[in-house]
């Protein structure tokens, strides 16, 4: 009774935390009563038509009902009164429809856009259906899994190679999930209601909306509405003609960035860096060229390695009108297009006069266009090439032909003159221009360790403090995330430096590579110890330990992993992700009672946490302790009523027990619930064979090693049944 009268309480805290902070938000159509032309300008906008709820006019896709083939597959796009389905089948599993209730994308991108579908499901998410659409080529695709890139649909291409078959990405943010974060839509908040034993996923709408960048307009509209006294200027709202270039970049980030989550719970007006960082994307597999070039997959944050941006005071919207979407010069001019000269020469204004003798091309011609050359498109890797999906190079970058060369980068010269090779394009450059700009120091020396990989070069990557932050961050998360030479007393020093600097990723990660270093050196505890006041920096600090050590145990050096996630906890004890990753890496290295105690401590500060009551029970389990652990799985389950883990685990847990019947039942649910668990196949293919049903055990096991083609208890399942046959 105390325990359903506690998960009572938090859900009315944690819904009401939610509600609350929706309700500040009032949508577009509020705005337009004062502001009827920004209004008018953004509703025709791309961010305006970027998505919402599926109608005639907005879906570009053939909802036709024709039958489209796969290999061992097929899916139905069709209406029914007015609603958008998909009725899909892979081959030997059931059949399934989703019903779309939500669209994103419309094909607006010059480079290539797409069109993607959400549907709603059980378990209260939204979540990326796995058939989307090319407008530009009229065609169905799939982002497949196997580093193919998107592909378009065939009778060659298996529903298998599909990232979202079966649909797993959540719309918002949820550390637990794959999600897509907050960037399709506006105001999107994804949180778990343990009363209604599943998430609530709420948004104001899925257009890209006027307080996507202003903020919550409530405080405004009654401020202007209601004729309440304006103290010092303060309107309710802040004005984003007064922001530094790093806040007005930091407004565009919010979607268009890669970047990794902190914490959970940001709205627009709130902190961005209290929620996000753009550079920690940077830690690990970096996805940028050293010199902030896209190397897979981007967006536009590249910007901040630009010239434009380090020694200028660039942004976004010095290019971009903010409303409209279309194009403007420094001066906020209108321009003709995205190709206009009008953005860079209201700044290098001495170009223009002759501009043939900067461009060497006829002042009419392509080559003249500032964009030909410095913002060239460059199809995104991780994307393939079959379908265009390819977007300006926002580091507005300088030729550099044999640069381009060693990165794989298409040279811009060669977007039109195909037929010449690096080498005339590097001599022809040079004629023209002599020795080009080279790149920054840091760039440099991390285009060469990327090549030599020798750890006794890992102090060259570290920077200082006058350096620019992108570029700093870029070689310090290199350098952090590689192994460590012996001798550390200079990579010490340059830490001790950078740990000064302002910007709490670089802080934060300076804090994190000393603290992995100091092993038994109290002066160098004592130093990182004294650094750890601020909130931005602790929680980067962190987390940036919980990567490294996350890295480690990938690596299978378990033991080296366990101690960065210990270190992590105890710079951040609530950075729950770090102490589940220090449970499960204590179970992989198969010291259960420590995996026991740390899960412990998960839910006893958090009663709630579902995942936390299912890996205390997985612990519990492995270490043989059935019936506790079969009481922490219900537990989870009592929670997260759609919670296929738990099904999966209380299965397991029965079908040891040769509890068949409700065995049966529960991993029955789990495949429900998640269609892609291989181990609930193999367990209820166990079941039918005891219950002596070899030919539904055949067919569960063959759906089983469908998703799981090497799974060894599996495959000798399946010889048993070979041999019975």
């Amino acid at each position: 009774m105390i325990y359903k009268r506690l998960i009572k309480a938090l859900t009315i805290l944690s819904l009401g935390m939610l509600i609350g902070s929706q309700d500040q938000f009032i949508g577009s159509k509020t705005c337009s009563n004062c502001h009827p032309d920004q209004f008018n300008t953004w509703n025709t906008s791309t961010h305006g038509k970027a998505g919402g709820k599926p109608t005639d006019e907005r879906v570009l896709a053939p909802f036709d009902g024709e039958k489209i083939k796969l290999k061992n597959g097929w899916f139905i796009p069709f209406t029914d009164r007015g609603r958008y389905f998909f009725l899909s089948q892979e081959i030997g599993f059931p059949e399934k429809k989703y019903e779309v209730i939500g669209v994103v994308g419309g094909g607006h991108i010059y480079g290539g856009g797409t069109q993607t579908y959400f549907g709603l499901f059980p378990d209260g998410t939204m979540r990326l259906l796995p058939f989307d659409y090319h407008p530009g080529s009229n065609t169905w695709f799939f982002e497949t899994n196997n580093l193919s890139g998107w592909m378009p649909i065939s009778d060659d291409l298996s529903p298998r190679k599909a990232t979202e078959w079966p649909p797993s990405r959540t719309l918002g943010v949820l550390a637990e999930k794959q999600n897509c974060q907050q960037c399709h839509g506006s105001q999107i908040r994804t949180i778990f209601s343990p009363d209604k034993g599943k998430y609530v996923t709420a948004y104001t709408d899925l257009s890209i909306n006027c307080e996507s960048c202003h903020g919550p307009g409530k405080e405004h509209v009654n401020l202007m509405q209601f004729g309440q006294s304006i103290i010092k200027g303060y309107t309710g709202i802040q004005s984003l003609k007064t922001l530094s270039k790093k806040e007005s970049i930091d407004v565009c980030s919010q979607c268009h960035a890669l970047k990794d989550m902190i914490r959970p719970g940001y709205l627009p007006g709130m902190d961005f860096e209290d929620f996000f960082s753009t550079k920690f994307a940077m830690l690990g597999g970096n996805p940028y060229h050293p010199d902030g070039r896209v190397k897979a997959f981007g967006y536009q944050q590249n910007h901040v390695f630009s010239d434009c941006y380090i020694n200028g005071s660039m942004t976004c919207v010095d290019c971009h009108n903010p409303h409209s979407n279309g194009y403007q010069d420094i001066n906020r001019n209108p321009l003709k297009g995205r190709f206009d000269n009008g953005q860079c020469i209201s700044c290098h204004a001495a170009k223009i006069a002759e501009i043939s003798k900067h461009t060497f091309h006829k002042p009419e011609s392509k080559g003249s266009l500032c964009t030909s050359c410095h913002m060239p498109f460059q199809q995104h890797e991780a994307v393939g090439s079959v379908l265009k999906f390819s977007r300006a190079d926002h580091t507005i970058s300088i030729p550099r032909p044999n640069i381009d060369k060693a990165f794989g980068v298409e040279n811009a010269c060669q977007k039109c003159h195909a037929e010449l090779t690096i080498s005339e394009i590097d001599l022809k450059t040079k004629e023209w221009y002599g020795e080009l700009k080279p790149l920054d120091p840091l760039e440099l020396v991390l285009m060469k360790y990327n090549d030599d990989k020798n750890q006794e070069n890992l102090i060259s990557l570290l920077g200082t403090n006058s350096d620019p932050s992108i570029q700093v961050f870029a070689g310090l998360a290199t350098a952090f995330m590689a192994d460590q030479p012996i001798e550390t007393r200079e990579i010490i020093e340059k830490l001790k430096h950078l740990s000064k600097n302002t910007d709490p990723d670089i802080k934060g990660v300076a804090l994190a590579y000393l603290d992995l270093l100091k092993k038994e050196d109290k002066k160098l505890q004592s130093f990182t110890e004294s650094e750890v006041e601020q909130s931005k920096v602790r929680t980067r600090w962190s987390l940036a330990l919980a990567y490294r050590g996350e890295d480690q145990i990938k690596k299978g050096l378990l033991l080296p992993g366990i101690e960065l996630y210990k270190k992590a906890v105890k710079i951040w004890p609530e950075n729950v992700r770090a102490k589940k990753g220090l449970a499960e890496a204590y179970i992989m290295a198969e010291n259960f009672s420590k995996s026991i105690q740390t899960f412990g401590e998960i839910i006893q500060k958090n009663a709630l946490d579902w995942q936390g009551w299912a890996g205390l029970a997985n612990a519990q389990a492995r270490s043989n302790q059935l019936d506790v652990a079969l009481e922490a799985y219900t537990r989870s389950l009592e929670i997260n009523t759609y919670n296929a883990i738990a099904h999966l685990g209380i299965g397991n847990l029965l079908f040891k027990m040769n509890k068949n019947v409700q065995a049966d039942r529960h991993l029955k649910k789990a495949i429900e619930l998640d269609s892609s668990i291989a181990e609930a196949y193999i367990y209820l293919a166990g079941i039918r064979m005891r219950q002596q049903k070899y030919k539904s055990a055949a067919i569960i096991l063959d759906q089983a090693l469908v998703l799981n083609p090497i799974h060894k208890i599996g495959n000798m399942m399946k010889s048993e049944l070979n041999q019975i046959k």
